[in-house]
């Protein structure tokens, strides 16, 4: 049955407030948190001590701020969610292979494209006058590798982001197609990250996690393969900056060589897993994409994603000017 227009206007506007509330709630977020330090630290006694200690620590500071700033807006997302129905496909299975090629294919494919956007970024230095490094907060984990970074980075963001984005919104945007859920899923979880090197091999890394969505059914292994790209790139940063900080400059030197020979690798068994197997995903994807509708075009032309292309892109330009 041919799904009407304004089942995919009313759908697709509530996903995409969905995800401008959780981009809506950072400033919000932060400064509430803002608040909840100074007050904490005006406090000399009892337990007042120990939550200095949580919003200060190593280990629990960057966890603590996660809450603040995005974890307590999902509660409000779900709320806008839940009257979308959802649809719940069968488990197509997934081999050891199967997983393999796809966590290369994902690799591969995010290296590839934070590359291209390394090359954007260097363009647009010679006009803002700020380093590639100001303009790409991934930065910030190589400065900053405390134990609550890592657990956030290689853990926590990884579980909460695909329960968001091959969780909540795919479930719910399956029904009008899985290759248009898997393409909408992977458009937005890019332009969350609100810069242009983080979009581009996100929105990339998204579309494979959103094949394995569709082909799994659930987010198990979606959530694993994200643990272990970031986990890998956060040992490689991690690797860096101990070496630079503890050896001579030769040693590191060799360790940025094998990096650098690493990370080819992955990029070029990431193209050869997509030439090879990406015609075959994408007829999968297309089998499950139901009938051809003019009002598919209503996935991107309604009010909730003009909203949230404005605040992203906003972001995106506090980085780029």
């Amino acid at each position: 049955m041919e799904i009407k227009r304004r089942e995919y206007l009313i759908s697709f506007t509530m996903l995409s407030l969905a995800v401008s509330g959780l981009m809506g709630f950072y400033s919000i977020g932060g400064y509430c948190y803002g608040l909840a330090d100074t007050w904490i630290a005006d406090q000399e006694a009892g337990v007042f001590r120990w939550l200095s200690w949580l919003f200060h620590s190593p280990w629990t500071e960057m966890l603590i701020r996660y809450v603040f700033v995005l974890g307590a807006a999902y509660p409000v997302a779900w709320l806008v969610l839940c009257r979308i129905p959802k649809v719940k496909w069968p488990d197509y299975g997934f081999s050891l292979e199967e997983f393999m090629v796809c966590l290369i294919a994902a690799m591969g494919l995010g290296y590839l494209f934070n590359f291209l956007g390394t090359f954007i970024n260097l363009f647009f230095t010679v006009f803002n006058h700020k380093t590639v490094f100001e303009m790409n907060p991934v930065t910030e984990i190589a400065t900053d590798l405390t134990p609550s970074m890592v657990l956030y980075a290689c853990v926590v963001g990884p579980f909460m982001e695909e329960l968001m984005f091959r969780g909540m919104l795919f479930s719910r945007a399956r029904r009008f197609g899985d290759r248009t859920a898997v393409v909408f899923t992977a458009v937005l979880f890019g332009l969350m990250h609100g810069n242009i090197s983080q979009f581009l091999y996100a929105a990339a890394i998204g579309l494979v996690l959103g094949y394995v969505a569709a082909k799994t059914g659930g987010i198990r292994y979606t959530v694993l393969i994200h643990i272990m790209v970031n986990t890998y790139g956060t040992v490689l940063m991690g690797g860096e900056l101990l070496l630079t900080e503890t050896m001579p400059e030769w040693v590191w030197g060799l360790y940025s060589l094998a990096v650098l020979a690493s990370v080819g690798l992955m990029v070029t068994g990431g193209l050869i897993a997509v030439f090879r197997y990406g015609p075959r995903w994408y007829r999968e994807l297309t089998w499950n994409n139901g009938i051809p509708s003019p009002y598919k075009k209503y996935v991107y032309l309604n009010p909730g994603f003009f909203l949230y292309l404005v605040i992203c892109f906003a972001e995106i330009l506090s980085y780029l000017i």
